[in-house]
């Protein structure tokens, strides 16, 4: 459950992006190895990836999630209508 967990967060993140492919330049991915996991965004086109996060647990990595959320939405210069249209459209699909 935790795995699913953090992979929903992950697409959120990229969905606020605009990004609902995690294989496009630019799209956050959860790497998950050695038992823990770890944020990496994608920086080439040949799957090049750099890391955002060091290895934590599923629970460290819930909040580092969240707070990686919230850091977003707080310095977006989108509105919270065009957010929740983001959202909306998203789930539209």
């Amino acid at each position: 459950m935790a795995k699913l967990e953090l992979l929903d967060k992950v697409d959120n993140i990229n969905m606020l992006r605009g990004m609902p492919n995690d294989r496009l330049k630019g799209a956050y991915r959860l790497d998950m190895a050695y038992g823990g996991y770890r944020l990496v965004q994608l920086v080439n086109d040949g799957g090049g990836e750099t890391d955002v996060s060091p290895r934590l647990k599923a629970s460290e990595m819930r909040e580092f999630l969240d707070g990686f959320l919230k850091g977003y939405i707080a310095n977006t210069n989108d509105s919270t209508e065009k957010l929740l249209s983001k959202i909306s459209s998203y789930f539209m699909q």
